[in-house]
């Protein structure tokens, strides 16, 4: 996860692990709206496979993009905890 994290980041130099999501913020994006757009593919994902009983691109189970949805749901919690802590900080 860190290697691949690291690609999205900045490399392995960097310090924000959230850096790929914040990164929305430079076309009017709050990151967690972000996350949320990526959940609902997920969804979208999951409801093609529900509604034709298979996916037509095999390297990603339904199974996946459930674990994908979960993921983001933590990402967001920790990128809103963040957030919180900030302003707690700031003001």
């Amino acid at each position: 996860m860190r290697t691949k994290n690291s690609d999205y980041t900045g490399g392995k130099d960097a310090v924000d692990p959230f850096a790929n999501f914040k990164s929305s913020v430079v076309i009017g994006i709050h990151p967690v709206h972000g996350l949320l757009m990526r959940v609902l593919d997920k969804i979208q994902r999951i409801r093609s496979f529900v509604n034709d009983k298979e996916l037509q691109v095999p390297d990603e189970s339904v199974e996946d993009a459930c674990h994908d949805i979960v993921n983001y749901a933590i990402l967001a919690k920790a990128m809103l905890v963040e957030e919180r802590e900030k302003i707690s900080s700031d003001g």
